[in-house]
């Protein structure tokens, strides 16, 4: 059997010591077959002669490797091709995937928002219609209009006290606004008509809030182009109803502790909100470190005096670091006008280096979550 490895024979090369000089002139570092006197132009061939002894073995290539990836090729172009067809057909056939209700959750919230907005319109319209506001009454609602009295009714601070569904796509609306009112125990004027001589023509008004249900049909209907259309209903005129109910009991507060308004820690407190509402002093000097709080500009109020101060931990002048309390503060404030109002504020104390420091203004009050008649171990690590 012929051997995959053939050996060629050639001419044996000349060991160093016997290559030639360079020729005058010629770089020290060429190529020792430089076509010196005694030299060939050109290195010896490899190939051809038999008369070398221990020629290099040369690997002959396997010449069908080239035949075998073009066969594999062509194979993967046939596959191609047939499975071309039955994709097409798998797409032209398989069922259409359910639409995904990816925008359920705003859908809703634009109805709602269209259900608010009808509501309070025609609230606002119908307390200040008179008799001639027939037709613009008419424009938002299918209702009959009936009556309208002689004149309209003053109202302000008109929004939406409760909204809840009430059917397929009927919203129930509740709307408060405060509308004036003769005062208790007054005299009003008669109705259509003037004062007598001797009577009194002016009726003192009062602000009361009133309460107004309306049921209101959101219709939805989505297009390719345009997107979603809503097309909005008043399906009745407003009804008069009672307030949304205050609670039965309100929960008590978690602020246990009793706090001086001239402690360390209300002197800070005193001077953190003199510095944010009345423009008094630089509030950074209040403020923890990595703690942001800017002050109100321009200054809403020209003075802040400290009332009261309830807090969840007990707090002393002399405190160890990262103690800290939830504060809560009642302050008398001094309006532009001169005129005094209270507001109560949350505030997060926490000592460092000896003082109190102001860590946050929280946005809520603290509410006593804890069963009457037990006893909660870990509020003082909160």
């Amino acid at each position: 059997m012929t051997s995959l490895l053939e050996r060629r024979r050639g001419k044996k090369a000349a060991k160093p010591a016997e290559l030639p000089a360079p020729a005058d002139g010629a770089s020290s570092t060429g190529s020792p077959w430089a076509g010196g006197p005694d030299q060939p132009a050109t290195p010896p061939s490899s190939g051809g002669g038999d008369d070398g002894e221990n020629p290099p073995p040369q690997v002959v290539e396997w010449s069908n490797g080239p035949a075998l990836v073009t066969k594999a090729w062509g194979a993967v172009l046939a596959l191609a091709l047939l499975a071309g067809p039955a994709a097409l057909a798998w797409t032209l056939l398989r069922p259409q995937p359910a639409p995904v209700s990816a925008t359920a959750g705003a859908a809703s919230t634009a109805e709602e928002a269209a259900a608010n907005e009808r509501a309070i319109e025609l609230v606002e319209t119908w307390l200040r219609a008179d008799s001639n506001d027939q037709q613009l009454l008419a424009s938002l609602t299918n209702a009959p209009v009936g009556s309208l009295p002689q004149t309209g009714l003053t109202i302000r601070d008109s929004s939406v006290a409760q909204i809840e569904p009430a059917d397929d796509d009927v919203w129930s609306v509740t709307v408060g606004v405060d509308v004036a009112e003769p005062a208790p125990g007054s005299t009003p004027p008669p109705a259509g008509g003037e004062a007598k001589a001797g009577e009194q023509t002016e009726v003192p008004l009062v602000w009361v809030r009133r309460y107004f249900q309306v049921p209101v049909l959101v219709d939805r209907t989505d297009t390719e182009w345009s997107g979603p259309n809503l097309a909005v209903t008043a399906l009745a005129l407003p009804a008069p109803v009672p307030g949304p109910a205050a609670a039965a009991e309100p929960p008590d507060l978690d602020y246990p502790e009793t706090i001086s308004p001239t402690s360390a820690a209300g002197q800070s407190a005193a001077g953190f909100l003199a510095a944010m509402i009345a423009g008094d002093g630089e509030i950074t000097r209040y403020l923890r470190p990595g703690t942001s709080i800017s002050a109100i500009t321009p200054a809403p109020y020209t003075a802040v005096t400290v009332s009261g101060i309830k807090g969840t931990h007990e707090v002393t002048d002399d405190p160890a670091d990262d103690d800290g309390t939830h504060a809560l503060i009642t302050a008398e404030l001094t309006r532009l006008d001169g005129n005094k109002t209270t507001a109560q504020y949350v505030l997060t104390l926490v000592a460092r280096d000896g003082r109190w420091e102001v860590a946050g203004l929280e946005p809520a009050v603290r509410i006593n979550t804890t069963p009457s008649g037990t006893i909660d171990s870990g509020t003082a690590g909160d």
